[in-house]
């Protein structure tokens, strides 16, 4: 099986490093359960252009300093004996080399490695044939869930609310572990417009 694995919210504990520097960069308080990753730049009520500053400054520090999720490099690890991982991140292609090592340095095994600085995964999905995805944002879980490919959403404060067809709600790795494993996927054929 080809599996989609996203970093951010999935592999990597993101949201509470991200939290305290834009608080510190931006003089805000937010909490956790305050923020929406997908466009978080609405969420701090700042612009996109600030946002993009406060990532020349901490960009590098936070795609390399953040801790990785409890149990993803075993359970990754395990699910890499018997298939195939594709890392598929929104991250900005100019953090591959900090990516590259935060992974290996937390024992995160793969296969390929593709940053596209863009939250569109959905076609990138269809294209590597991948048979599930991996994933923590649901507006993305949705359109990857609307191409026929099923979804399993790592559970987080900003993706809450009703799940559509395809796409499975997760609490931790050993569950994702045992949903792939356990033949709890529906068997699907992805294709555009399924």
């Amino acid at each position: 099986m080809r599996i989609g694995v996203d970093i951010d919210g999935v592999l990597a504990n993101s949201l509470p490093l991200w939290v305290a520097e834009l608080n510190k960069f931006f003089n805000k308080n937010m909490r956790l359960e305050e923020i929406h990753l997908y466009e978080i730049h609405r969420t701090y009520d700042i612009t996109f252009e600030d946002f993009q500053s406060f990532l020349k400054h901490k960009g590098r520090f936070l795609m390399s300093k953040v801790e990785p999720i409890t149990g993803s490099a075993r359970y990754l690890g395990k699910l890499k004996q018997q298939h195939e991982i594709c890392i598929v991140t929104a991250r900005d292609k100019r953090y591959y080399q900090e990516t590259r090592e935060w992974l290996k340095k937390n024992n995160l095994q793969y296969d390929e490695l593709l940053l596209l600085g863009s939250h569109e995964k959905m076609e990138l999905c269809l294209d590597r044939d991948l048979q599930v995805m991996i994933e923590d944002t649901l507006e993305i879980g949705i359109k990857v869930s609307d191409a026929g490919i099923p979804v399993l959403l790592m559970d987080a404060p900003y993706n809450r609310g009703v799940l559509p067809e395809l796409v499975y709600r997760k609490h931790s790795w050993k569950e994702i572990y045992q949903t792939i494993t356990g033949g709890e996927l529906p068997i699907i054929q992805p294709g555009r417009g399924s």
